[in-house]
């Protein structure tokens, strides 16, 4: 059997004698489909330039006081602690007597506390002869406190009179010759004399140290 589907126009003209009309509905709306294409015009993008090129991030679990002020210079804010190593330490001493007048008494004797029986005898006489008590000086054996300075003396012991007996100037570190005179260093009036054990025998020596005793009356 042939095929009955045709698209031949003359034969459609046979079996539609009819005459068709086309009539516009004015109800029915025909949209038309348009495929679409890609679109090849170039696209042009404004961009708006960034004022902030980074803007750092912060946890929003920490808040910033507005009126904070971040100082320019840390270390304007750093507070300097001293250096301890600086600092000079207080040295104490161990001492005879009451030290009410500020006057300190030198002894230099590695054996005895303070001198031989001579020595001590001989030192009684001073004191005495200077109108000096107990309670008004401060005897320090020098040889328990080898190495020690006028400085640290003076720190202790504030004294206005000093009187060393076989302690050297050098011992002291201070920069003076004694010259058989009173030597007056800051606030001190200082007088050196030999170890009383062996100034009890030494004549001249005893005088010497008697004219400037009379000084410092």
């Amino acid at each position: 059997m042939e095929n009955q589907v045709t698209n031949n126009a003359n034969a459609l003209r046979l079996f539609f004698t009819e005459e068709v009309f086309l009539v516009k509905d004015e109800n029915v709306e025909i949209s038309h489909h348009v495929a679409a294409e890609p679109v090849l015009e170039e696209i042009s993008i404004a961009i708006k330039p960034e004022t902030n090129i980074a803007t750092p991030s912060i946890n929003p679990g920490i808040s910033l006081a507005k009126d904070i002020e971040i100082p320019k210079n840390i270390q304007e804010n750093v507070e300097i602690l001293p250096n301890i190593t600086d600092s000079k330490t207080e040295k104490s001493f161990k001492f005879l007597g009451g030290n009410k007048k500020s006057v300190l008494i030198l002894v230099n004797d590695h054996t005895n506390d303070v001198s031989t029986e001579q020595g001590k005898e001989l030192l009684r006489k001073i004191v005495k002869a200077v109108d000096l008590g107990t309670a008004d000086f401060a005897l320090v054996n020098y040889a328990t406190y080898p190495g020690t300075n006028f400085a640290s003396f003076h720190q202790f012991f504030k004294p206005l009179i000093m009187l060393s007996f076989g302690v050297e100037i050098a011992d002291l570190e201070l920069n003076y010759e004694w010259q058989n005179e009173i030597i007056t260093h800051e606030t001190t009036r200082i007088i050196f004399a030999p170890n009383l054990h062996l100034l009890d025998s030494d004549l001249s020596a005893k005088k010497l140290l008697w004219g400037n005793l009379q000084k410092i009356k």
